[in-house]
């Protein structure tokens, strides 16, 4: 269970909630990812999703979306959100300092196209 340390947001787009925690388990066939956060006007937002770290495409089901979840190094998990096969944002979690510190960065596009990054540190605290 990690838990965002709000001063390290460093967001390019956006507007960052102030309050999140993120889990990640070990489940049979991967990972589950759990947050539960604000949004930036202090609105509650909870998601769930996981599976196989073999960055395959999965469907979401009853959407055009599709999310794959890849496993890029001992420390990195990386998830990529498409429609209709083009990426629309890509997520990667790092984690640093012997365990003690996840780094989560969004790659997305604005709008125009213009890519952009936005990332804070989450603590560990379990």
């Amino acid at each position: 269970m990690w838990e965002l340390y709000p001063d390290t947001l460093d967001y390019q787009y956006g507007r960052p909630g102030r309050r999140a925690v993120y889990t990640i388990e070990p489940v049979p066939d991967g990972l589950r990812f759990t947050l539960d956060a604000d949004d930036a006007d202090g609105k509650p937002m909870h998601h769930v999703y996981g599976g196989k770290l073999d960055g395959e495409d999965v469907s979401i089901p009853n959407t055009a979306l599709t999310l794959s979840l890849e496993k890029l190094d001992e420390s990195t998990i990386q998830s990529t959100l498409k429609k209709e096969a083009r990426v629309l944002d890509r997520w990667t979690r790092t984690v640093q300092d012997g365990g003690s510190d996840m780094v989560i960065t969004q790659h997305g596009f604005k709008p125009d196209g213009t890519p952009f990054q936005n990332s804070g540190i989450y603590r560990r605290v379990r």
